[in-house]
């Protein structure tokens, strides 16, 4: 069944607020927490697919260095200091293989 593109890009935004509620929910450990972030970017990868899974993190990344306390630990553009930006980063890149490993299996 072929989805609508603003279907599609609505459901990416609300997996980009998901994967935020998901950065509050953590388990505190020195520098870099456990969250729940990996949790809904695997479940945009599958149910969105690569390309709108991975838009969800590219949006989810830009709320965020926007200036959205949306990150573990706030947010702005000096987040990208922080040495849990590169997992941040790495989102984007496991939402697309997620999604396509996911499509192969299909």
């Amino acid at each position: 069944m072929k989805r609508s593109k603003t279907k599609m890009l609505i459901l990416s935004a609300l997996f980009a607020a998901l994967t935020a509620v998901g950065a509050f929910i953590k388990i505190p450990i020195p520098f870099v927490p456990v969250t729940m972030q990996v949790m809904f970017v695997s479940f945009a990868a599958i149910l969105l697919g690569p390309y709108y899974g991975a838009l969800s993190q590219l949006v989810y990344i830009f709320t965020g260095l926007s200036g959205i306390p949306v990150f573990a630990k706030g947010g702005g553009l000096t987040y990208v200091f922080q040495p849990s930006f590169g997992f941040l980063v790495g989102f984007v890149f496991a939402a697309y293989t997620i999604g396509r490993i996911f499509e192969i299996l299909k």
